[in-house]
């Protein structure tokens, strides 16, 4: 449930660009129409473009969803019904992708670097070549590659904006997060806080400790009623009783119920769930220790039913699972900074005039 930015899945999966001339695979430029700026965010004195060819890969990746499969939508009597819907979900996408950018940039990490447009390359080079193990690739084939993103409603530009995006994050990771180092084991990150800090996450308002229970839909049969039956039984036990029989009855993960005997439970933030989430986290939040919630169904792609139950905190519980906390922490600060600038590229969007040539019912991929 971490918030997770929701177009690495649409869009950045084993697909680059490259930058450069003298690369073996080089750069494709961008048509006028492509490039035309159709909309502009802004935060903290920065302005960023959001051109028409992202624009256009944004609309096709939330298409579907708006008009449920029915392109007749787009140039019927409620289109702009429809337009103004589908202009939500691409000003909160654009805003997902420009505020790691940003944030990563405020953090002192130069995207656009010669280091940078290294790793950019090599990124490439594998999507196109393969690496031998789990990306095939297009067996050398650049125009194959450069076809498939086409298909996808993709172009060079777009591409290579959404892999930066994708470093961003991951720069941003390694500032709070640290990193794995295979001699030393796990660095620290340069963003400095302490204990006190922690603790302070963990016994206030920001964050909540919990067990859940899950079952996917419709692969056991009677799954919402089998749900609710555990739902009704764990609501009259304690809360290891109640870690024991979720292990017992569901596919949960048995760390995220009990650690050395005892009950650890999940610690969570309130900006560390996406949106998919949110009656999970309203639900969590909303509860008092050792009471269970309705069935809360969800769906990211899988649908399937939680069964929340609220756990109190404690000292000894801080103490045994310290290292699980501070990363709850941690993730809750990245997430509220890049909240924080989202919203405000969010609030900013302005449409251009050439948005105004946009005609929502051709906009197809090419």
């Amino acid at each position: 449930m971490k918030r997770l930015i929701s177009l690495t899945l649409i869009f950045i999966l084993s697909l680059g660009m490259l930058v450069g001339c003298k690369s073996k695979y080089p750069a494709q430029k961008s048509t006028k129409e492509e490039a035309c700026v159709v909309m502009t965010l802004s935060f903290d004195g920065e302005e960023y473009d959001v051109k028409y060819e992202l624009y256009r890969a944004l609309f096709l990746a939330n298409k579907s969803a708006v008009d449920g499969g029915d392109s007749s939508v787009w140039s019927g009597s409620k289109k702009d019904e429809y337009v103004n819907k589908i202009n939500k979900l691409i000003i909160d996408g654009a805003s997902e992708i420009y505020s790691a950018m940003h944030l990563a940039d405020k953090l002192g990490f130069d995207l656009y670097s010669k280091e940078a447009n290294k790793e950019v390359e090599e990124f490439v080079r594998i999507a196109v070549e393969g690496n031998g193990a789990d990306i095939i690739g297009y067996g050398g084939d650049y125009d194959a590659y450069l076809a498939d993103l086409a298909k996808r409603g993709l172009n060079y530009s777009v591409q290579d904006l959404l892999f930066r995006y994708s470093m961003a994050l991951e720069k941003i990771n390694e500032y709070y997060l640290g990193t794995e180092d295979a001699a030393l084991g796990t660095l620290e990150g340069e963003y400095k806080f302490s204990v006190d800090d922690v603790r302070e996450f963990y016994f206030g308002s920001e964050s909540v400790r919990i067990l859940h229970a899950y079952m996917q839909a419709d692969v056991i049969v009677g799954s919402y009623e089998r749900m609710e039956s555990l739902r009704e039984k764990i609501a009259t036990l304690s809360p290891k009783e109640a870690a024991l029989y979720i292990i017992q009855n569901t596919s949960a993960t048995p760390t995220d119920l009990i650690i050395n005997k005892e009950v650890s439970g999940i610690v969570f933030g309130n900006y560390t769930t996406d949106d998919v989430y949110s009656d999970y986290r309203k639900a969590a939040f909303s509860l008092t220790a050792g009471e269970v919630s309705e069935i809360i169904e969800i769906n990211d792609g899988v649908k399937g039913y939680y069964v929340i139950y609220k756990l109190d905190k404690d000292e000894a519980h801080f103490t045994a699972c310290y290292e699980d906390i501070k990363l709850a922490y941690l993730d809750n600060v990245i997430s509220r900074e890049l909240i924080k600038i989202s919203d405000g590229l969010t609030s900013s969007a302005t449409m251009t005039k050439k948005y105004g040539e946009i005609v929502h019912s051709e906009i197809s991929a090419k």
